[in-house]
């Protein structure tokens, strides 16, 4: 356990402050419904396997492709209803805040990485109410590339104003988060809670494991 807090912390985003794992798949739910073909989880595979990216509407288009009921304006209102519904059931996992709070009155800097675009990132922080906790916010189109390349770890540490292995990093995933971490030299927090897809990598060894987020308040010396 560390004496004091850390000065730099860096925090992935989607299910690791809140669970967007659950949010997705309700906005696949109710694509689903809308358009009157197949399961949530039949889209959702299109989101995880597709060629398109985890974000991108054109997968919700080859869905609907696929299924034979693509239609231009009915496409334009799935893409519309998936992304109210990913938004608004974006839910933070317990202690969020609070420990978000004592971080932030104990002088430690904060900032996001992710790989979600610039203006989807942005809707999530300020939908969950914690934009305010970060100074700022790295995502892909502004580093050029995705995790776990080092180059976006590197312009997020910047954004604090500090070497990137001065910063802790807190996030749910062992291959895009804790092994570039590590091998960046920093201190690795892995958000064990939020990593729904649960592949052990035994190798990949965090500095430490969170069962739950307020975990975080005693490895940093917040709560004694």
């Amino acid at each position: 356990m560390t004496e004091t807090p850390p000065q730099y912390i860096l925090f992935d985003m989607d299910n690791t402050l809140y669970d967007f794992h659950f949010a997705k798949i309700k906005s696949c739910e109710a694509v689903a419904d809308l358009v009157g073909s197949g399961e949530g989880e039949d889209l959702f595979r299109y989101f995880m396997t597709g060629n398109h990216g985890f974000e991108h509407h054109n997968n919700i288009r080859d869905f609907m492709n696929d299924r034979c009921v693509f239609e231009p304006r009915l496409y334009e209102e799935a893409c519309a209803v998936y992304e109210e519904v990913k938004v608004s059931l974006l839910t933070l996992y317990p202690g969020v805040k609070e420990t978000l709070t004592l971080l932030a009155d104990a002088g430690v800097s904060m900032a996001i990485v992710t790989d979600a675009e610039s203006n989807q990132a942005e809707k999530r922080l300020a939908a969950t109410g914690l934009r305010d906790y970060f100074v700022g916010v790295m995502t892909p189109d502004q580093a050029g590339v995705r995790k776990p390349k080092p180059e976006i770890f590197h312009a997020a540490a910047a954004i604090l104003k500090c070497n990137v292995n001065e910063a802790w990093l807190v996030g749910d995933s062992p291959k895009r988060e804790i092994e570039p971490g590590n091998l960046l030299g920093m201190t690795t927090v892995y958000a064990k809670y939020g990593d729904w897809i649960g592949i052990p990598y035994p190798r990949i060894q965090p500095h430490y494991t969170l069962q739950s987020f307020s975990d975080l308040q005693e490895i940093t010396h917040l709560k004694k």
